[in-house]
């Protein structure tokens, strides 16, 4: 494996130090040894290392990835197959090659191919609940911050903000429905540890999107904008009714599962909107669509808790 590894490594740092015929010549041979290598060895570790060092050595290679449309496809797909195998680290391993293929060949994927019916993107996103339907919470993160730098490839703002609208289609179902129940049972039910744990996964996703997406984001960001403050003022009350109830006093109120809980959801919705402010290249527009909606909830509920209740993030 060390062998194996290092002398993929030192492959993949070629990249771009020949001249393209003879860089395609040469990554060809690699990826057919590769291939064959992976064919002749038994056992499920042994070709996990080979496979991961197959997709290793071809993301090192975006020049020719961007030249062969067919061939690029074949990997993503692969990669896709890989979302689905349980054994260590491939899952890991699949999200994270995607993600930087991605980023070095996003264009490829929003423009219709010769010979497909559709622009990638769209196909993508007709199958994504089944192609992440055994990720990890962090896993998924990172598939949908990749599948984020292929919308922000698209040129055509109506087109980029339907295929941002598509991606987050899944998520939205999921955040309508929580604040749908928060709304019914008022508020009671934003106290389920489950809920709390669903909705802080839904807001660093929408994070992880707005990272790779930019001023572009702020499509979805309305979306969501009005009830993202409700649920940040709402577990500011209930963290501060809970600081009331059992005393300021009882150091350990901060540090029991339910605050923690809160306070980390309050914590990614910071973490969200410092992403997109900080990727905005739209001033004004954050300073009149943004800014003004978020001073109560955020400023104020920092004013009207106690010190041990206030996020330095707010800073």
């Amino acid at each position: 494996w060390g062998a194996l590894n290092t002398l993929c490594w030192a492959i993949g740092s070629s990249a771009g130090s020949m001249a393209e015929d003879q860089e395609q010549r040469f990554l060809v041979t690699v990826i057919r040894d590769l291939l064959n290598l992976c064919e002749i060895t038994r056992g499920k570790d042994h070709k996990a290392v080979i496979a991961s060092n197959i997709m290793y050595v071809v993301g090192q290679y975006p020049r020719f990835l961007r030249l062969h449309w067919k061939f690029l496809k074949t990997v993503v797909n692969k990669l896709f197959e890989f979302m689905h195998e349980t054994h260590p680290g491939v899952q890991d391993m699949a999200c994270d090659t995607f993600l930087k293929i991605v980023q070095k060949c996003r264009r490829k994927f929003v423009i219709l191919q010769v010979g497909e019916a559709m622009p990638f993107i769209d196909e993508l996103c007709l199958n994504l609940r089944g192609i992440i339907s055994d990720l990890e919470p962090g896993q998924v993160q990172v598939f949908y911050e990749a599948v984020g730098y292929m919308v922000s490839a698209q040129t055509d703002a109506p087109t980029r903000d339907e295929q941002l609208g598509k991606l987050m289609e899944w998520p939205n179902f999921m955040w309508h429905e929580i604040i749908g129940d928060a709304k019914q049972s008022s508020g009671a039910s934003l106290k389920d540890p489950e809920v709390m744990k669903r909705l802080q996964t839904i807001v660093r996703t929408n994070g992880r999107v707005a990272l790779a997406l930019g001023n572009p984001y702020k499509s979805q960001l309305f979306h969501i904008y009005v009830d993202l403050l409700s649920v940040y003022k709402a577990y500011s009350e209930l963290i501060n009714s809970t600081i009331t109830v059992q005393g300021a006093a009882n150091v350990h109120v901060m540090h029991t599962s339910g605050v923690r809980a809160m306070r980390a959801v309050k914590k990614e919705t910071l973490k969200l909107l410092d992403t997109f402010i900080e990727k905005s290249e739209n001033n004004a527009l954050v300073l009149d669509e943004f800014v003004p909606p978020m001073l109560d909830p955020v400023l104020g509920d920092y004013v009207r808790s106690i010190p041990q209740a206030r996020d330095p993030e707010v800073l």
